[in-house]
């Protein structure tokens, strides 16, 4: 077309929208590690291993490494792919923040290339500008940065971008074949044809190839059971039929993958019961689906107007809804008119009716309709969604433009306001990433914005603590685990059995000596998961506290506290001998020597040669007392 030929041509080459990617993000390169990337980098052991550690990630679920065998998790997540990735770069540069971040950015910026491209041949082929516009919003939208910042959401960048590659090439193949046929109904050109093989020949196994990379990285390609023939019938000559047909191979690899993880994994599906990673375990079944739609309006909000932006959105920062609540049914009509139109536009091969179906697809898989996801939403869940909104964005202005009689005024006024969103995009994106910096600064920014959120209340308190640890004066250290109680404290009265929030409160208060207040707290604890290994470390710092503070009291002579504070130390190392015989020695020093037989009796049990409990029975035969056998 004509507007095609005045477009200046450094503006359609592709790489300029991944040269931006790369200056959006290259604050994060300076990041260092940051909320879940423990389970997929510094504290999973098979990745830590390097490329020797493929075998396992290959064949175990992609959080084996971190966690082992658990039941906390909801069925499998095998998306080894992005595990891989990380492996190589440990081999190649050993656990490195600005690799694994630089690697990121790199790929964003691959992904915003391959868009372009796809948009330009496939979606707006005649329309160079609507290709333009929709990848540099894509570039520049701010709900991207939980996914390029953050090294975990490596798994994400590398799904999007082979599902891009799986399309683009399963609709080159579509083209080529049909240039084929063309050539072979002209007889003049058919022997040319034999020996010249048009682009796009090989497409169709390219296609299938890029899918598997797909599937390996995250399971959002699952849906493109339906979405791939979806898109060969709406963007090719193609009846509905013939498109299913074409995307057959592509059905057969999701078949096969599935009993791969089945292979792999077994069909696990553990029934989460915390309503941390659970978000509708109480809900009824009308307040779940009031909730997802409510969930539904957000992701459209977040994806106008993504702002403010936080890592977590779990119990209670979005609280359960009822049928009654009039956003659930302003959501509901939002939802229903939406499909309603892509029904009605199916048939006429509208391609908004496809960017509808696109989105409500893959947010489909993560709205918890079907199976539980950990989280009511999260931010990184709009990265391949925000693909059809972008592009029916673009298609509605496109309509709107040629429905007027006049835009001449319109063109300067969008182009002004693509140029602030771009730039105003830009610069949150550049303070964004800042918040990503480290996982206790992202905690503490992003509590502000979460403030019901049980999980965030905690992690900054957490956050407080190890401020608190690394705190240079006594007034700092108290003054941070004050801040700690603070959030710790909201978080209880949130979710009052939440272990992190029960085991770190206590902790709080370990750090301003308040022994006993923290030993409440784990108690707490301790009711709710007697089980909970973090337990075992704790008894252990309140052992050496009681047990260091017995041995103090006795030598001061306060012989009643330090028999209280031994008497707690050895409740909490039963197996310790030194406990017992200094537990002895001050029942003895108080004259109660029945108590001090049996504490002594307790340490040669458990250390039949101890020297100073062996003197100490003799002393209390020469003092009278029974000994025991």
């Amino acid at each position: 077309m004509a507007i095609d030929r005045t477009v200046p041509q450094w503006l359609l080459t592709p790489w300029l929208f991944g040269l931006l990617a790369v200056l959006l993000y290259a604050n994060t390169i300076g990041n260092q590690f940051a909320l879940d990337d423990g389970l997929v980098l510094n504290d999973n052991a098979y990745v830590l291993k390097g490329i020797a550690g493929i075998p396992d990630i290959l064949t175990h679920d992609s959080f084996h490494g971190a966690v082992g065998e658990t039941d906390k998790l909801s069925g499998g997540r095998y998306r080894p792919l992005s595990l891989v990735t990380l492996a190589v770069e440990v081999s190649l540069f050993g656990v490195s923040a600005a690799v694994h971040h630089g690697v990121n950015v790199l790929l964003f910026a691959l992904t915003c290339v391959v868009l372009f491209r796809f948009l330009r041949r496939f979606i707006f082929p005649q329309h160079v500008w609507a290709a333009w516009c929709t990848t540099m919003l894509f570039t520049v939208h701010p709900i991207h940065t939980e996914v390029v910042a953050n090294i975990k959401g490596r798994d994400e960048l590398l799904s999007l971008l082979f599902l891009l590659l799986t399309m683009y090439h399963a609709l080159a193949n579509i083209m080529w074949r049909e240039q084929r046929d063309l050539l072979l109904s002209a007889p003049t050109k058919r022997k040319k044809e034999k020996k010249e093989r048009l682009p796009g020949e090989w497409s169709d196994v390219i296609s299938v190839l890029f899918f598997v990379l797909a599937l390996l990285s995250k399971e959002n390609g699952l849906i493109f059971i339906a979405l791939l023939p979806l898109t060969n019938y709406f963007f090719t000559p193609l009846r509905l039929p013939a498109a299913i047909r074409r995307s057959l191979p592509v059905i057969s690899v999701v078949v096969l993958y599935l009993v791969l993880r089945v292979v792999l994994l077994g069909a696990r599906n553990n029934a989460v019961q915390e309503v941390m990673d659970n978000p509708y375990l109480f809900a009824s079944v009308t307040e779940k689906l009031a909730s997802i739609a409510v969930v539904m309006l957000i992701y459209l909000k977040l994806m106008v107007w993504p702002h403010p932006l936080v890592y977590d959105y779990s119990f209670n920062q979005v609280p359960l809804h009822a049928l009654a609540d009039p956003l659930v049914w302003i959501s509901l009509a939002v939802q229903v008119g939406l499909l309603v139109y892509a029904v009605i536009g199916f048939r006429r091969k509208d391609p908004l009716a496809w960017c509808i179906l696109f989105w409500f697809g893959t947010l489909f898989l993560v709205c918890n309709l079907v199976f539980n996801v950990g989280a009511p939403l999260a931010e990184r869940f709009l990265y391949q969604a925000s693909v059809p909104f972008l592009i029916a964005v673009v298609i509605v202005l496109r309509r709107v433009m040629a429905r007027l009689k006049d835009n001449t005024m319109l063109i300067p006024a969008l182009s002004v306001l693509l140029i602030l969103i771009t730039t105003s995009s830009g610069y949150a994106i550049f303070l964004r990433n800042g918040d990503w910096q480290s996982g206790d600064h992202l905690f503490i920014h992003d509590v502000r914005n979460a403030p019901n959120s049980g999980r965030a209340r905690t992690y900054a308190g957490i956050a407080y603590i190890h401020l608190s640890d690394s705190a240079a004066t006594t007034k700092d250290k108290r003054a941070y685990a004050d801040s700690a109680i603070v959030h710790l404290t909201v978080a209880e009265r949130i979710h009052p059995t939440y272990m992190p929030t029960l085991l770190n409160m206590g902790l709080a208060y370990y750090r301003l000596d308040s022994i006993e207040t923290a030993e409440r707290w784990w108690d707490k604890a301790r009711a709710v998961d007697p089980n909970d290994g973090k337990l075992e470390q704790l008894d252990a710092f309140l052992f050496d506290r009681y047990y260091q503070g017995g041995l103090r009291a006795g030598l001061a002579g306060d012989l009643a506290s330090g028999r209280t504070q031994l008497e707690k130390a050895v409740k909490y190392a039963p197996l310790n001998a030194d406990a017992w015989y200094n537990l002895g020695g001050v029942h003895y020093t108080s004259g109660d020597l029945d108590n001090a037989r049996n504490a002594w009796a307790k340490a040669l049990e458990l250390n039949p040669a101890h020297a100073q409990t062996l003197q100490g029975m003799r002393a209390l035969e020469a003092a009278g007392g029974a000994v025991a056998p």
